[in-house]
């Protein structure tokens, strides 16, 4: 049997010498059709990388793959893509596209607990149906608070109560318009909008909607039996709802997003409460420095605290550090430093996983293009970061600079907020917006499903364990042009090999 590889706009095609008419699912295992992942994986003690696999096409789908996964035990994702707890990668921007995109991002611990506190705030603040903690103001602040506020916040309507903050009686609203030219110094009983439009609790979202549109407002408070402000309503982020239907949000209609802690700082307790109480939805506990009993009392005292809040632990390359993790109670693992040994990891961690706790492992390797991406899916995968692709969005942290006419994005220095000085190390091609990256990685990864015939992420365990999913080791001196194919289009028909005597 011979294979020929023919580049194609959807993958990889070949064309084979010999044809069947028995579909690729019932018919029998050939010479040179592929191997199972027991026998790839069981049949050496070296590890392999991502780069050694390619995979082989299975029943093509007619129709789109469903790419909804799980992040953690509770937390689902309508996008399987995420971005990492790095310091050149996520802040407040990333989380929110990513959010918005149907993903997630972590926001990273490289700052103070301050900071991080209300970068998470700002993701949560992006968008909410029910905002239930507007800033407000009292009649006697001026004209120079609201602009302050609403320069700070980015918000253009500020409630007025009797006391200054949420729970006092609603006796105006404030808004862009009525500050626009007047003296700094006047107070806000002067020029406060006295005939509020406002819906009295209990109403639901979709009642406010239509209360706005009838009115003809954009802000709508809610207040109580006693006229007292308990939430405010924004028609932008209505509209935002909307425009972004696929994005990751709470019961509340607010973006969701993840912070990291670690076990390893002395304010780690500290952190974890300050990023709980800004509303962050998930915890990313970092083990880089190891799976330690400081680590696990660390976990177990999180789980205690804040119940309720899945945690991500990680990242891990051996399955009894993830073990650890999750006897302590991770809803989560993160897989990666395994360099050179990635593929075996997120396969033997996510089967042991799949097989003992029913937790969901996040492949953070430093995949590099969608071919990676994909494989690191096939091999069990529920979830990919995506750091090093996101690292020159333009929502990534750091300075743009040109240099010869190209545009960069200044990366972090490793040892603290200030960026990299130009001509140094850390510069990166701007990628354009990830809003823009990721939705085009996600169609070559659903496209890739289609070839494999996976109809879910879900359906990749079963394909694995019954043998539907067959793939080839690469030969380590394969000809150039030969191996750039599992990079660009990392399924393919036929074989590299033409025996099954050996793992080669």
């Amino acid at each position: 049997m011979v294979a020929t590889a023919v580049t194609a706009t959807g993958g990889a095609v070949a064309t084979m010498q010999a044809s069947t008419s028995l579909s690729l699912a019932t018919q029998p295992l050939l010479p040179g059709s592929g191997w199972t992942a027991d026998e790839v994986f069981t049949s050496r003690n070296g590890g392999l990388r991502l780069d050694d696999l390619v995979f082989l096409p299975g029943n093509k789908l007619d129709f789109s793959s469903n790419l909804a996964t799980r992040l953690t035990k509770q937390t689902q994702l309508r996008m399987p893509m995420i971005s990492g707890p790095w310091e050149h990668v996520t802040e407040e921007d990333m989380a929110i596209s990513m959010a918005l995109l149907g993903g997630i991002g972590i926001i990273h611990r490289h700052m103070s607990v301050e900071e991080q506190a209300e970068k998470v705030r700002k993701v949560k603040a992006f968008e909410s149906g029910f905002l239930l903690n507007p800033t407000c103001l009292a009649r006697n602040h001026t004209v120079a608070d609201a602009l302050r506020l609403q320069a700070e916040l980015g918000c253009s309507a500020i409630p007025i109560t009797e006391n200054g903050r949420v729970g006092g009686k609603l006796v105006g609203l404030v808004t862009k318009r009525e500050t626009d030219g007047e003296e700094r110094t006047r107070t806000l009983e002067n020029i406060m909008i006295r005939d509020v439009v406002f819906a009295r609790e209990p109403v639901t979202l979709k009642d406010s909607t239509e209360l706005m549109r009838q009115a003809k407002v954009a802000k709508l408070p809610v207040v109580n039996g006693d006229g007292e402000l308990v939430a405010l309503i924004c028609r932008g982020d209505l509209k935002r709802s909307l425009k972004c239907p696929e994005a990751s949000r709470d019961a509340n209609r607010q973006l969701q997003v993840v912070a990291a802690v670690s076990p390893s700082e002395p304010d780690g307790e500290e952190r974890a409460k300050a990023i709980v109480n800004a509303g962050a939805d998930v915890l990313c506990l970092d083990t880089e420095d190891g799976v330690t009993d400081h680590t696990v009392a660390f976990l177990r005292w999180l789980k205690e605290n804040f119940v309720g809040v899945d945690i991500i632990a990680g990242r891990v390359n051996g399955c009894r550090e993830a073990e650890a993790l999750c006897e302590a109670g991770a809803d989560a693992i993160r897989v990666g430093a395994a360099f050179g040994a990635e593929a075996t990891a997120i396969f033997e961690i996510s089967r042991h996983l799949r097989k003992n706790y029913g937790v969901p492992v996040i492949a953070d390797t430093n995949l590099r293009n969608s071919g990676q991406i994909l494989k690191a899916f096939a091999l069990g995968a529920a979830s990919v970061c995506l750091d090093e692709l996101l690292e020159g969005c333009e929502e990534a942290p750091g300075d743009h600079i040109y240099r010869d006419g190209v545009r960069y994005k200044l990366g972090r220095s490793p040892n603290g907020p200030a960026p990299v000085e130009m001509g140094l190390a850390g510069t990166a091609v701007v990628r354009g917006s990830a809003r823009t990256l990721v939705p085009f990685l996600l169609e070559k990864v659903r496209r890739g499903f289609q070839e494999l015939g996976l109809m879910t992420i879900h359906d990749v365990p079963k394909a694995l364990d019954t043998g539907l999913l067959l793939m080839e080791r690469q030969l380590p001196l394969a000809p150039a042009h030969f191996a750039e194919i599992p990079k660009r289009y990392p399924v393919l028909a036929g074989s590299l090999h033409c025996s099954r005597g050996r793992v080669s």
